[in-house]
């Protein structure tokens, strides 16, 4: 508020900066940048230029200037300062009129493109860019006025263009003729813009990529699976990538599968389809969406900040992570004669998108799906696979619900509930043991610590183990219920940080004169303030189906595949800003699920689910064993390691 009188004060004032002196020549600046929807030159000051002589030069207000830069709010600017000085709107035609002196004005309508702006004109996307910086940002809309420099006489009317058109990749069953109907595009047009075509034997192959006329200056409908993917064609007939893995795939990427259960034989298909359902929010991932098109650009064109970050739409992070993955996953699949289309649909976790992704006529042709990621989404894809008998795999969501009603989903990510059995089992081997099963009462969902106490209930006397409930700021002290002489094997199931935090530091307090052994959740190794010592004094141990081995070859592989192709490194999921149930890496996920369901895919065929408890892959983070629930239900992954955190600073794998 007081920023906001102190403008006002200086703008009533009527205060300028007068010359003082002879004002030196301003050079225009034709640096343009879009911040907040805003148009703005980029100007950096020369020696002797003012206020007010800057001013002049843009024929714009002082007060201007100084409104958008506040640092010049005592009126004196410095040399080598850079100004944001608003653009004014260039001079508009009269109404109907679509040209003046200098100026073309042309009004968009849906189906052109920047391209077809520059090639309707002559003129260069650089130059198009200059005098309308919103097109480097955002899309052209239909409606929307496009500034056109007039460079001769002859660019007052536009020229017949080249002609516009789409790639369109040919699919299972399309024809030349189905095509060029779906397109709504003359045959004759389309057979003259790929010359390589037989006109009298237009045969075409699955993968093979078409040109296909866009109508001039008229509303296009492109169809639907076109319109709402991106479709990879992997085949091992194409040569790979310039910038693919030189190197070899290592023993982990290759497939090695158990005994074949009762009934499994191997598929005589060759091609397959497979869709990837991410939330990867393309909307708001293109620049337009940034919170501020200032960010500079990179050598290839990709938006920063300042400071070196690359910009990203955060909700979009984890699932970007698991594409990259995945993507590196089929290219080592392709190395071993995979032929797919691989279609990757932005759900934005939008119920009404995934419905109408749904009714593409293309998606019952699909082979597998991979996601989607969120439980609603979920939701709506199990009846669709069911009816369509087409496997489903969830990477994350956890829906027993589902599971229990279709024999079609597969549900990767267990929860923390599926972590009792192995946990509470392991206990149960150890010998001299006192259990205490200590609960958080400020825990919303006591689910977990009532699966803990009726499983200890089945497997151990109730004199074996004690349970303790209390609140976090609680003086109860949990060190006041160990026993000396035994092995005391404390259970807290509870993910509250500060809980966890707090008992385990008053446990640690009491090694000196019990034996303690500390048993929690995977999420704690995540937690910030947990001090990782007391982990390792109490030998903390967690279940967990997700864990890297950074020593081991085929992770450090991966890793040097995925840095040569992405440029970064795959980062831990946190769910969001919050300690995740089960944390892991998407990369290092989408690589795994990718790998070890297509793999089955190409090995048995679309119906591989009566195989896939006996298929076994080496993954890199993820080990599965996928058991059907309830007879008929579907497949949920059941492998589950301990992990322990030993007094010697290791971390280890227990049996």
């Amino acid at each position: 508020m007081n920023f906001l009188r102190i403008i006002i004060l200086f703008l009533i004032s009527g205060y300028v900066v007068q010359p003082a002196y002879s004002q030196v020549s301003v050079v225009l600046s034709t640096k343009k940048v879009v911040i907040d929807g805003k148009s703005y030159y980029l100007h950096t000051v020369k020696p002797g230029e003012t206020l007010y002589s800057i001013s002049k030069a843009y024929n714009i207000l002082q007060r201007d200037i100084v409104f958008n830069n506040p640092e010049a709010l005592d009126g004196t600017i410095k040399a080598g300062q850079e100004l944001k000085i608003p653009v004014k709107s260039e001079e508009t035609p009269a109404a109907g009129q679509l040209q003046s002196a200098l100026f073309i004005y042309h009004i968009a309508v849906q189906g052109q493109t920047v391209y077809w702006l520059t090639q309707n004109y002559n003129i260069t996307q650089e130059e198009l860019y200059k005098y309308n910086p919103d097109l480097e940002h955002s899309p052209l809309q239909a409606g929307q006025v496009v500034t056109i420099p007039k460079k001769n006489e002859a660019a007052t009317q536009p020229r017949k263009p080249k002609v516009a058109h789409v790639a369109h990749i040919v699919k299972r069953g399309e024809t030349l003729f189905s095509i060029s109907k779906s397109y709504n595009a003359d045959l004759n047009e389309v057979l003259e813009l790929n010359p390589e075509i037989d006109a009298k034997k237009p045969n075409l192959r699955i993968g093979q990529e078409i040109k296909i006329p866009l109508p001039d200056a008229a509303p296009i409908s492109l169809p639907v699976a076109t319109s709402k993917t991106d479709t990879v064609i992997i085949r091992k007939d194409l040569q790979t990538p310039a910038n693919a893995d030189e190197h070899s795939d290592t023993p982990s990427q290759q497939v090695s599968v158990a005994d074949d259960a009762s009934g499994c034989v191997e598929t005589s298909q060759k091609d397959f389809r497979i869709a990837l359902f991410l939330p990867l929010y393309l909307a708001e991932n293109s620049p337009a969406s940034a919170p501020d098109t200032s960010l500079v650009k990179d050598s290839e064109g990709r938006f920063r900040y300042r400071d070196g970050r690359y910009w990203i739409y955060p909700r979009s992070a984890n699932a970007l992570e698991f594409l990259q993955g995945a993507l590196l996953a089929i290219d080592s699949l392709k190395k071993q004669g995979l032929n797919a289309e691989i279609h990757v649909f932005d759900t934005m976790r939008d119920t009404v998108k995934m419905a109408q992704l749904l009714k593409s006529p293309a998606m019952k042709d699909m082979d597998l799906m991979i996601g989607p990621f969120a439980t609603e989404l979920v939701n709506q894809v199990t009846p669709f696979a069911r009816e369509n008998r087409i496997f489903c795999v969830s990477p994350t969501a956890v829906n027993a619900s589902s599971l229990k009603n279709n024999p079609y989903l597969m549900q990767v990510n267990a929860g923390e509930i599926n972590t009792v059995n192995p946990m509470v089992e392991h206990i149960a081997k150890q010998k001299n043991t006192h259990i205490t099963l200590i609960g958080n009462k400020r825990d919303f969902d006591q689910s977990l610590y009532n699966a803990y106490l009726n499983k200890l209930k089945t497997v151990f006397a109730d004199s074996s183990f004690t349970t303790l409930r209390m609140h976090p700021d609680s003086l109860l002290d949990p060190v006041k219920y160990l026993k000396k002489g035994v092995m005391n094997a404390i259970i807290v199931p509870s993910a509250d940080e500060a809980f966890a935090t707090i008992v385990t530091a008053k446990l640690n307090t009491s090694t000196h004169h019990y034996n303690v052994n500390l048993y929690g959740l995977a999420s704690w190794t995540k937690i910030a303030g947990l001090d990782l010592e007391y982990l390792h004094t109490l030998e903390f141990r967690y279940a967990a189906a997700h864990y890297i081995d950074y020593d081991s070859q085929p992770v450090q592989h991966f890793l040097q595949r995925y840095r040569k192709n992405y440029f970064t490194e795959p980062t831990m999921n946190t769910g969001y800003g919050t300690v995740s149930p089960n944390p892991y890496h998407f990369a290092f996920l989408g690589y795994d699920i990718t790998c070890y369901f297509v793999s089955a895919l190409k090995k048995y065929g679309k119906d591989f689910g009566r195989c896939i408890p006996d298929f076994r892959l080496p993954t890199l983070q993820s080990d599965f064993l996928f058991n059907r629930i309830d007879g008929g239900g579907g497949f949920m992954n059941t492998h589950f390691e301990i992990y322990k955190y030993g007094k010697d600073y290791s971390i280890v794998k227990e049996n």
